[in-house]
């Protein structure tokens, strides 16, 4: 009992304690100060500006408004700054309320932040807005054509983005330098289109008579190297003359994406030469290197490939790519032996079917055209085409092949064989001079073909079996699809060698059965060379880029 009684003696002490400790009077302050809250607002009109490196200068009038010092200036310091980077490096630009700065930078997509600092009490606010610069060359159409000499010259057609007026097309002529080499012969223009996450393999060539040039792409167009110089080209089994680029394959993607990611793949790439067709596959350090030409059955009895390769077109930049080909020599279409890069080593026939609309494999038939449409966004749905004709015979009549070469699903599970759309025989009492025409184009959103005989321009529905026709003043020397503004678009070159003088215009086809052409009155430009080549063209190459003056600071 005394046990217990000690216990609960102790008890009782602890618990007084405790009462006298919590027993205390609270002797704080509670006069508090309301801090001063800030808000930061930027007019419509100046906030995600768009705008040209060199020329324009961005301007920004921000509201800054206290709780209780309203806008006071002299109670806030200032910071403009663009952050970029893993190590989130700050380059000031600005340090006053307002903002004005001569647009220096690259051309790209930056983030800009504005930062407030309450000097009375040290704490800060951030706010951030858009701004997207662009260079006179940054992005629109190169124009590749020759002169009477037949000296090569190439001209752009600038397209500058101008805040909420939409783009500005401006023509600029001379943007390559040919004065050094003199090349001759102007062919046409290949640009592997553009991803920002793959910039080092985007890739443009200038194709003509004498040489094959990869030139830079940015603003200056500098020639690099010549194509078997560049691209370590192994072709001495297939022939001992300098190897020549006539397709690099997949070129640029689907009108609907964007005009910064039109690099259909940047895993995968092919070439055909005058000679040979190789696949591979794009280093981790952005290296090409074609070996083992495949255009054979295993045989090493090498074949003459049409100079083009057909592959399905669209969006996904990473997808395999598994084009057909066609032999010259055999006069069939033919597949790779593998759908990945340089395991392709060979070719392989095609299978015919009794009832298909169309044979694989040609009998009395032979090539005249191919294009490789953008008419889906997915490359899985986009169709090839193929212009051919009857090899002999008093009458020799055309035809239109429609097919998908292949390709993996849209999970990458399965391989899709080739298919056979669907054929069409050229109508020649409606299409009239069709196997006089110069130039052949096919439109992505029908179908339709245009040709050109002399100045006069034809669309021809091949399923309708319907024509329109036009008379463009001088002779054409070009028609070229859009792969920017639409699947209906094209460009279309004139030139009168007397006068030497030409004109581009910038052409549309309409029309459910019988097709509608339309000249767009407010693009037009005169030019005084022969055109051979429109290609669109968009973003910086690294190669061309020097340090910026203030960055990183």
């Amino acid at each position: 009992m005394r046990g217990k009684d000690m216990k609960y003696r102790l008890f009782l002490l602890l618990s007084l304690f405790a009462w006298q400790a919590c027993d205390v009077k609270d002797k704080g302050n509670y006069d508090y100060t309301p801090l001063n809250g800030v808000t930061i607002t930027f007019a419509n009109e100046e906030a995600n500006q768009t705008l040209e490196k060199g020329i324009d200068t961005l301007r920004i009038h921000p509201t800054v408004k206290g709780d209780i010092y309203g806008e006071n200036e002299e109670n806030y310091e200032y910071k403009w700054f663009f952050c970029s980077g893993k190590e989130h490096e700050h380059t000031v630009v600005g340090t006053s309320k307002d903002l004005e700065w001569p647009v220096s930078f690259h051309p790209g997509s930056y983030s800009l932040y504005f930062q407030v600092i309450d000097k009375s009490t040290g704490l800060e606010w951030i706010t951030s807005t858009g701004v997207t610069v662009f260079s006179e060359l940054t992005q629109g159409w190169l124009v590749l054509g020759e002169l009477p000499d037949k000296e090569v010259r190439m001209d752009m057609v600038v397209s500058k983005p101008r805040q909420g007026k939409g783009d500005t097309l401006v023509f600029i002529e001379n943007i390559f330098d040919n004065s050094e080499l003199h090349l001759k012969g102007a062919r046409g223009l290949i640009f592997t289109g553009y991803r920002s996450v793959k910039v080092p393999a985007v890739q443009l060539y200038l194709m003509t008579d004498d040489r094959d040039f990869r030139l830079t792409w940015g603003n200056n167009f500098w020639p690099v190297a010549e194509f078997h110089e560049f691209s370590a080209v192994e072709e001495q089994e297939v022939s001992r003359e300098t190897p020549r680029i006539r397709d690099m394959f997949p070129r640029q993607a689907n009108v609907n994406y964007s005009l910064g990611n039109t690099m259909r793949s940047y895993t995968s790439r092919g070439v055909v030469t005058d000679c040979a067709i190789y696949m591979t596959t794009i280093g981790y350090d952005n290296s090409e290197t074609y070996v083992n030409a495949m255009n054979h059955y295993g045989d090493k009895k090498f074949f003459k490939p049409y100079p083009m390769a057909f592959v399905q077109l669209g969006t996904r930049p990473t997808g395999n790519i598994y084009p057909l080909f066609y032999d010259m020599d055999g006069e069939c279409f033919v597949k790779p032996n593998a759908v990945y890069g340089s395991n392709a080593t060979q070719c392989q026939k095609l299978a015919d079917k009794q009832g298909d609309p169309f044979p694989w494999n040609q009998y009395g038939r032979t090539i005249v055209y191919g294009e490789n449409l953008r008419n889906s966004t997915m490359d899985n749905y986009c169709n090839c085409v193929a212009l051919m004709k009857d090899k002999e015979g008093e009458d020799i009549n055309y035809y239109v092949y429609e097919f998908r070469p292949g390709s993996k699903s849209v999970f990458g599970t399965m391989l899709y064989d080739p298919v056979k759309s669907a054929g069409f025989t050229i109508d020649k009492t409606v299409a009239v001079d069709f196997d006089k025409a110069t130039h052949y184009t096919f439109i992505s959103s029908g179908k339709v073909v245009l040709y050109s005989v002399g100045a006069t321009l034809y669309a021809y529905n091949y399923a309708y079996k319907t024509v329109t026709s036009m008379d463009m003043g001088a002779d054409i020397c070009c028609i070229d699809a859009d792969i920017m503004k639409g699947m209906n678009v094209f460009w279309l070159a004139t030139y009168d060698e007397g006068s030497q003088k030409g004109e581009l215009k910038y052409m549309g086809v309409d029309g459910t059965q019988t097709p509608i052409l339309a000249v767009d009155d407010e693009v037009g430009f005169p030019v005084t060379m022969k055109i051979k080549d429109v290609e669109w063209k968009y973003g910086e190459d690294p190669a061309e880029e020097e340090p910026e003056v203030g960055e990183n600071k």
